[in-house]
């Protein structure tokens, strides 16, 4: 009885502890430069895809292959370590992730076996799929409801954003002057200092909390399946048909970007990446244009707005005749990737209760992502039997799933996790707690 009454009383203790901004955006902003550096580890590969073709001596189909494995890799780590951030912590578990994901990308600039160097691509999916897997439910823990799209999707997604320039900045300097290996060796520098940041954050107080009550309760909480809690299945369904299109979506139209312009518009290679960083730029300021509207609107109207501008652009896209035109709206289409994941990433890590919402987060959007497996290979099997509009514009149609996966779910906009997640084994007054003492900016 002693024993139980400590708990409760460390349990008040803790959730009065306030979760100050300062503490809050240092969350996000580790949380988001992890994902921008695995943006980097990502499109490093298809940015350099010719000169590791000539050092591994493969053919591109084997490079599709390696391709591919990397995103199984991805789709496991997304399930895997959403898993692994409910059983040990949002704090340790992101830590493991750049680890992983960094040395993994650096001892793929030390090989020319092409065995090893798949295994190693395989490794990054796995590392990298952990930050975002992690660091959305991490960081939704921590900021204010009113503020918590532009804290979580806004921060995290924009710095993904910004990993994309840095490896198309890269490709275009470091790997002409000293190789594609030094590319990925360098990976290796950031991860390790994020690591270290990463040792100085907070643990995410409602973890802690429901941690605290699972052992005040005998850890009978912490055995709760996911697949037993009331609306849980529903819920998990939104978070595929909302992450089918955003991950189908992403892979189908970036991967091939520059080949795109290479082809239709006769680009030359360098000119593609150019302009794919300008569209980057845009994608990063449109993170904050759709987060934004998904805090002062709503996620449901900010999304399905969204998802038909989304249509519109990439019609306009696929169908552009001049240069000028496709820069325009596929530029457009780009950016909109930004505005549709940023909402994306803060509304599903805000559909799940506490002790389950990395394992949720996790299987929501791994669930997405195993569809997209099949993208890359999809896409470069129609350019090379129809061309390059056709493949383009037969995206125009996916964004009706985000349509339908938002219609189906609540509105979480303004609204406490507490308030939003689904209850398990009743919730208490500590856990209330939490939702009137967090931070309030």
């Amino acid at each position: 009885m002693k024993s139980s009454d400590a708990e409760s009383h460390r349990l008040r203790d803790f959730a009065k502890e306030k979760v100050t901004f300062k503490q809050a955006l240092l969350v996000a902003v580790a949380a988001g430069l992890g994902y921008g550096f695995d943006a980097y580890a990502v499109n490093i590969y298809s940015l350099v895809l010719p000169a590791i073709k000539d050092t591994l001596h493969v053919s591109l189909s084997a490079l599709g292959t390696i391709g591919s494995i990397f995103l199984v890799g991805y789709t496991i780590g997304t399930i895997g370590f959403g898993i692994a951030a409910d059983r040990w912590g949002r704090k340790d578990t992101l830590g493991v992730s750049i680890l992983v994901y960094g040395a993994s990308t650096a001892l793929g600039g030390l090989t020319t076996n092409v065995p090893v160097f798949t295994a190693l691509r395989f490794l990054t999916g796995v590392g990298g799929a952990g930050e975002l897997a992690v660091g959305a439910p991490y960081t939704a823990e921590m900021w204010p409801a009113r503020h918590r799209a532009v804290g979580t999707g806004g921060i995290i997604f924009s710095l993904y954003s910004a990993g994309y320039i840095l490896a198309a900045g890269t490709a275009l300097l470091v790997v002409p002057r000293w190789g594609w290996q030094w590319a990925f060796i360098l990976a290796i520098v950031p991860s390790l200092a994020l690591f270290l940041i990463r040792r100085r954050l907070r643990e995410s107080t409602r973890y802690t909390v429901a941690k605290l009550e699972a052992k005040a309760k005998g850890n009978k909480r912490a055995k709760v399946s996911i697949w037993r809690v009331p609306g849980a299945k529903k819920r998990i369904v939104i978070g595929w048909l909302i992450y089918t299109a955003n991950a189908v979506g992403y892979w189908g139209m970036t991967v091939f970007l520059t080949t795109f312009m290479v082809q239709k518009f006769h680009v030359s290679a360098a000119g593609a990446i150019k302009y794919a960083m300008l569209f980057y730029v845009v994608q990063f300021l449109f993170c904050y244009v759709g987060t934004w509207l998904a805090d002062a609107l709503g996620r449901k109207p900010s999304a399905i707005l969204g998802a038909v501008i989304m249509m519109g652009a990439t019609a306009l896209g696929a169908t552009a005749t001049g240069l000028s035109s496709y820069l325009v709206f596929g530029g457009l289409s780009i950016a909109m990737l930004g505005w549709l994941w940023g909402v994306g990433d803060t509304y599903i890590a805000e559909l799940f209760p506490t002790s389950l919402r990395g394992t949720g987060f996790g299987i929501a959007v791994g669930g997405g992502r195993v569809v997209s497996i099949a993208a890359p290979f999809v896409v470069g099997w129609a350019i090379s039997v129809y061309g390059p509009t056709v493949p383009y514009l037969a995206f125009t149609g996916l964004w009706v799933l985000t349509i339908i996966g938002y219609l189906m779910g609540p509105e979480t906009a303004r609204k406490e996790l507490e308030e939003i997640s689904i209850d398990v084994a009743g919730g208490t007054a500590s856990t209330q707690l939490v939702r009137k003492e967090t931070l309030e900016s």
